[in-house]
């Protein structure tokens, strides 16, 4: 005896069973809105590449932000091409200062190491390094980590290990992703210190978190709002905020964490800033204090338990020039949030 569905009874079937999925997924977002305890920590990423490049003091602009922003985080990437700028010699005197400066300031940190870190170009590969030699480049990278982390993998300020930045997403001037060394990375550093937690990230808007949870503590998520490329030129992502709580359900399960380590808190301007004939004014209306209220508020229906703010070298740098109501705007929302 066979058992057979009609099609029309099928269908109907599929149906319900797509609406109960939708709404199963809706009281659930509604009760995950009402129940989450919405008290993130907040922090902010600080790239010594970005300060240089905007001409400002690393040390200075450094200090500013550990004594004037009310922070609890801040995520430093170490750049390889900085700190092992010739084989086997590393400079870590850089690091050691901004170290041991946040520790001064009771600021937990996220070291980022790797071959792509955050900031333009994303990859910060030595010119002496062999990309030819896949073997010797492979373990060229591998010291590299092997030195950073013995290094400081004891200090007062350490909070957690960054390993890699978005390495599954194809961004930035940088060898395709090699998901296999990603995850010979994880096992490296965990390894090397089993004490702290390993991070790393994916796109917000353009992966699917869960397929990114392997075997880290906890996963970053970017966000972006509005981007630009050569292609099409400015674009507005459509995502509303049920979209990232809704990923971030889904991952919660196979990490302890899940942050947004990259709010967008900053133009995203195409021109070379030292070649643009753009004033401060114009700078400031590419991105004033309003969008920064509006990004603050967005990251905040998500639910996630830690916001980093991505942007701070650019507010010191419009202060340095006279434009500081983006400095004072972060510390107005930070400050808002002890309340």
């Amino acid at each position: 005896m066979s058992f057979f569905i009609p099609y029309a009874s099928l269908k109907r079937l599929l149906k319900y069973t797509c609406v109960c999925v939708i709404v199963f997924i809706f009281i659930a977002l509604v009760t995950e809105s009402i129940s989450y305890n919405r008290n993130p920590d907040y922090g902010v990423s600080f790239s010594s590449q970005y300060a240089q490049y905007l001409g400002l003091d690393v040390n200075e602009t450094f200090d500013a932000i550990v004594e004037e922003m009310p922070i609890e985080n801040i995520r430093i990437p170490i750049y390889w091409d900085q700190i092992e700028a010739k084989p086997g010699e590393f400079d870590f005197s850089q690091i050691d200062y901004l170290m041991d400066k946040a520790a001064e300031n009771n600021i937990k940190v996220t070291l980022a190491i790797g071959l792509k870190v955050p900031r333009w170009p994303e990859c910060f590969i030595p010119d002496w390094s062999d990309q030819t030699d896949n073997i010797a480049f492979k373990q060229s990278l591998f010291q590299m980590i092997d030195v950073v982390v013995k290094r400081y993998r004891d200090h007062l300020a350490l909070e957690k290990w960054q390993v890699e930045n978005e390495p599954f997403f194809p961004f930035g001037e940088c060898p395709a992703p090699e998901p296999s060394w990603f995850y010979q990375e994880v096992d490296f550093v965990r390894m090397l210190d089993p004490i702290h937690q390993i991070q790393s990230t994916a796109s917000g808007e353009q992966s699917l978190w869960f397929l990114r949870a392997r075997g880290i503590d906890t996963l970053g998520v970017s966000l972006y709002r509005e981007v630009w490329n050569k292609t099409i030129g400015v674009f507005i992502f459509p995502h509303p905020p049920i979209i990232y709580t809704l990923q971030r359900m889904l991952v919660e399960p196979f990490v302890d964490l899940v942050i947004i380590s990259e709010l967008q808190m900053e133009p995203w301007i195409p021109e070379d800033i030292a070649r643009t004939d753009s004033s401060i004014e114009d700078f400031y209306k590419m991105f004033p204090a309003e969008d920064m209220q509006q990004g603050f508020d967005f990251a905040n229906l998500i639910g996630v338990d830690e916001i980093d703010l991505w942007g701070v070298e650019w507010w010191y740098y419009m202060k340095e020039h006279g434009e500081d109501r983006l400095w004072n705007k972060a510390i107005e929302l930070l400050s808002s949030q002890d309340n």
